[in-house]
């Protein structure tokens, strides 16, 4: 389908809202441990908590983007995370701070797999999706060095969720020139859907081995992630030196995403697992091996770019295997998002970041020979739809 300039754009701004959290949650995660006195493992839930909300909203994604005016579903996600993020503000207490996290998760997950949805629905969905990564990563970015150097420090834990909320309401406005979903409606109705042009292996079996794919992979570099302000904290980097590396660090996803949508279908998908693969696990290992701020902001801004590009890529493979699934991705990476961080949390704990580094490495390299079997030589789900003589524009 074909969305205008505006279309996407305010898509894309959904998107961002939907990731922002989870893009703040090494500085997010850190003041909350500082401010109420939490362990690793404590911390972790945070994480895993948010993810809970996230991973409700992305199950019934399915339903709720078919049934309702997708302008209705962005406004109930962004009244949801504006809820959460001003109760935190008001009670500052660890049991209702969790609760709290998982409705900003339900509103992120609301938003994050709506834009999945519409973005899935273009002529070229990798390119569209580095553009969505490129607006989430710089209002991520933004905020990023805003709060732990400005807010955090002049109005504290409370002031600066009151001016998480304020952003998200005010980018909430956006949302007003969401694209009208009758159009896809209207698709679903006529039977043009490539559903049952694919082989019936790939519906039963591709499918659930790139969603766990995806799910393992995005947790495993979510828990890193999740602790990498911890890691700089424990190397006695200033919160000023965090938070300009970890701002500098998310404009590397930004990267990422452009790098991603300028390529776009021309890169193979094969030849971006075997190039993001070993520079990725050199990034990792960099955290440990060696740190001061420079080095520290280096490798966060070659994760996320990595982490980002290789995002991309990695949902064409999924959505390769069975278009109809593209709302299901959301759901598959808050799985990964809940469960992954918390056992790693615990490792953490009990075995310390050294074994946490190994364990995230294996995760990586098995979860990357998962996606390079998938990406193999077949016919994708755009041959398929042309070999039918369906015009390529509904996909």
């Amino acid at each position: 389908m074909n969305f205008t300039k505006k279309e996407i754009i305010s898509t894309c701004l959904m998107s961002a809202l939907g990731t922002l959290m989870f893009n703040l949650l090494p500085i997010v995660i850190g003041m909350s441990i500082d401010t109420l006195a939490l362990s690793a493992e404590d911390g972790s839930l945070l994480v895993s908590f948010y993810f809970i909300g996230f991973l409700c909203a992305c199950m019934l994604s399915p339903y709720v983007t078919k049934q309702f005016k997708w302008i209705h579903v962005a406004f109930v996600g962004i009244f949801l995370m504006i809820i959460g993020l001003f109760l935190i503000a008001q009670v500052a207490s660890y049991y209702y701070v969790l609760m709290f996290f998982i409705l900003i998760g339900a509103g992120s997950g609301t938003l994050f797999s709506l834009a999945i949805v519409i973005l899935s629905l273009t002529e070229c969905p990798e390119r569209y999706f580095g553009i969505k990564i490129i607006f989430e990563q710089i209002t991520s970015a933004i905020l990023l060095f805003i709060v732990p150097t400005f807010i955090l420090i002049y109005f504290g834990f409370s002031g600066s969720f009151l001016f998480i909320s304020l952003v998200v309401f005010l980018i909430g406005f956006a949302a007003l020139s969401l694209p009208n979903n009758q159009a896809a409606e209207q698709l679903i109705k006529t039977g043009l859907s490539t559903d049952n042009l694919l082989p019936k292996t790939v519906n039963k079996i591709n499918i659930w081995l790139a969603l766990i794919c995806l799910c393992l992979f995005f947790g495993t570099l979510s828990t890193l992630w999740a602790f990498v302000e911890r890691l700089a904290v424990a190397n006695e980097l200033s919160a000023d030196s965090i938070g300009l590396a970890l701002s500098i660090s998310v404009l590397g996803g930004a990267v990422g995403g452009l790098l991603a949508a300028y390529l776009g279908d021309r890169l193979p998908l094969r030849l971006s697992i075997l190039f993001i693969v070993p520079l990725l696990l050199t990034v990792i290992w960099t955290f440990y091996l060696g740190f001061d701020m420079w080095l520290f902001g280096l490798a966060a801004f070659s994760l996320s770019l990595l982490w980002n590009f290789s995002l991309t890529y990695q949902m064409k493979i999924v959505i390769m295997q069975d278009e109809s699934k593209s709302s299901w991705l959301a759901a598959f990476i808050a799985l990964g998002g809940i469960i992954i961080p918390a056992l790693g949390g615990i490792v953490l704990g009990q075995f310390g970041w050294h074994t946490l580094f190994i364990v995230i490495s294996v995760m990586l390299i098995l979860c990357s020979l998962g996606f390079y079997y998938l990406a193999k030589p077949s016919q994708t789900v755009q041959q398929v739809v042309e070999g039918a003589r369906i015009p390529p524009s509904i996909t």
